[in-house]
């Protein structure tokens, strides 16, 4: 018994081929592609990055100021007192926090 191949090829397909090859030189040159972008369409995504940082920061800023509770002058000392720190380092400390 003889194999036989189930599949065959279309008449005229490797002339279309040929076709199709020939013609993406001349897409590659101009013919039907984008024009170029403007300074602005490259410049915008790196705009839009930097918005959203920013917006990140300035939001995460606002809601650490708003969440974390202010210590006054006396109580930073009283911390730093009770610390067991050495004279310079409490004077270090409580200049490092004066207002």
């Amino acid at each position: 018994m003889k194999k036989q191949m189930p599949y065959s090829m279309p008449e005229g397909y490797m002339q279309s081929v040929q076709q199709r090859l020939e013609a993406i030189p001349d897409r590659a040159k101009g013919v039907g592609s984008r024009p170029a972008a403007s300074p602005w369409q490259k410049v915008s995504p790196y705009l839009a990055l930097a918005a959203v940082f920013a917006a990140a920061f300035v939001i995460g800023g606002t809601l650490l100021k708003r969440t974390i509770p202010s210590s006054s002058s006396e109580e930073i000392a009283a911390y730093y007192m009770d610390s067991d720190l050495t004279l310079a380092q409490l004077e270090d400390a409580f200049f490092y926090y004066e207002d």
